[in-house]
């Protein structure tokens, strides 16, 4: 596994914080590679502004960059990959509970400087999600934060209710919002909704997951229309996607800048009205 790019918070996981791929001779052969531990390979990357996450070839997985809320999972918010020494062998595997293995991971895709989350779909298809809390976006029924000390994590770092015998196929964070893509193809999300990131919340309702019988089967299923499932999914910002089943793609929330290439610049998601058949799919 190779890294480039900004560095200031160690997230190439090189043990400097110096950046690389902006001046010549730091690519090729000069760039190294990041040490995951003896014999361990990367299978997947979750990479974000400040802090990067892999999947290991063993089921487990390492998150490595700035650590300000505990967002790398370590039970401290000491940042790890800004010094030599703090890789390799030295650098703990996220303890998500006694027999876990991860099957993904996503990090939420901006935050100031570790003030992001991340989740896991774990064997089985359970979710596990900890770091920044403020909205809810850890699915947990409050605002604290999780994974600053070590005490959050392992067995005590609840899963994520998704709904009575629900299970994920794949999760994707927002800034301040989180979705998954559940096994019976449809998407649920929760977290922050000021700009209808949440799929037909009305975001009067506020976050949704930052209080206590908000998740689980009382959160209902986005509406993306008549007898359509979900195939693929991604989150940005504050918006979401989703290829559904007959090939088209449709996209809710923020749309400051046109996000939802529907051409306006009109938020979507924060009535139940702007969902199913009412949402226009994407016009390629």
């Amino acid at each position: 596994m190779k890294c480039w790019g900004r560095n200031d918070d160690g997230q190439l996981g090189l043990g400097d914080t110096n950046d690389r791929g902006d001046g010549p001779g730091e690519m090729g052969a000069a760039l190294p590679t990041v040490d995951l531990g003896p014999g361990r390979k990367a299978v997947a990357v979750a990479a974000q502004a400040s802090a990067t996450c892999a999947r290991l070839d063993d089921g487990s997985a390492k998150c490595w960059g700035s650590n300000a809320l505990g967002s790398l999972g370590l039970g401290d918010s000491v940042s790890r990959g800004t010094t030599p020494g703090q890789m390799g062998a030295s650098l703990p595997v996220l303890d998500l509970g006694p027999g876990q293995s991860v099957l993904e991971i996503s990090s939420a895709p901006s935050g100031f400087r570790g003030e992001h989350h991340q989740c896991a779909v774990l064997v089985g298809g359970a979710v596990k999600c900890w770091g920044r809390n403020d909205n809810g976006e850890l699915g947990l029924g409050d605002v604290l934060l999780r994974g600053a000390v070590s005490a959050d994590m392992g067995a005590s770092l609840a899963f994520v209710a998704l709904g009575a015998g629900r299970t994920a196929r794949h999760i994707s964070a927002g800034t301040a919002h989180t979705c998954a893509l559940l096994d019976n193809a449809k998407v649920k999300c929760w977290g922050a909704n000021g700009g209808g990131q949440l799929g037909g919340v009305p975001s009067s309702s506020g976050p949704i997951g930052d209080q206590p019988d908000e998740m689980g089967d009382a959160l209902p299923a986005i509406d993306l229309g008549t007898g359509r499932t979900v195939v693929e999914l991604v989150s940005g910002a504050s918006w979401s996607c989703a290829r559904l089943d007959n090939g088209t793609i449709k996209c809710w929330g923020g749309n400051t800048h046109g996000e939802l290439g529907l051409g306006d610049t009109r938020d979507r998601g924060g009535s139940p009205s702007d969902m199913g058949d009412a949402l226009p799919a994407v016009d390629l």
